[in-house]
């Protein structure tokens, strides 16, 4: 099995498997991959900050949630100042004509499935029937 490349969706995924699900999510919103070349600098020393975070704290907890959250909302902050310099104004860049490894997030039904082998029963309005 190969390593995915550093900054992907499936570097995220592999890197947060078995945690919490705040730490998957806040890694899969750190991934750069998807971002156009020039506004991937601006990411990336995040997406390694929150990197170095998961392997050097070892338990989940409250605080690498909200320390991951904060490198989320650093990264949306630095890419949007990196658009400003590059444009001179803010606002949207041109999409790429191809966008590629699109994000995607755990569901319930993923993570129970995962921890307990099954996933989540629905719930049904009337639990006698």
């Amino acid at each position: 099995m190969t390593t995915p490349d550093i900054g992907t969706i499936d570097h995220a995924k592999l890197l947060t498997r078995g945690s919490h699900p705040g730490v998957q999510t806040a890694m899969a919103w750190l991934a750069f991959s998807h971002l156009p070349e020039e506004l991937r600098r601006y990411s990336e020393p995040l997406y390694r900050a929150g990197m170095e975070l998961v392997l050097t704290i070892f338990n989940d907890s409250a605080e690498l949630v909200t320390a991951l959250n904060r490198l989320v909302e650093a990264k949306d902050w630095a890419v949007r100042a990196g658009i400003r310099s590059s444009t001179g104004e803010p606002g949207p860049v041109p999409r790429p004509q191809t966008v590629g490894d699109i994000p995607t997030f755990p569901t319930a039904n993923d993570v129970a499935a995962e921890r307990w082998g099954t996933p989540l029963r629905p719930i049904r309005d009337n639990p006698q029937a």
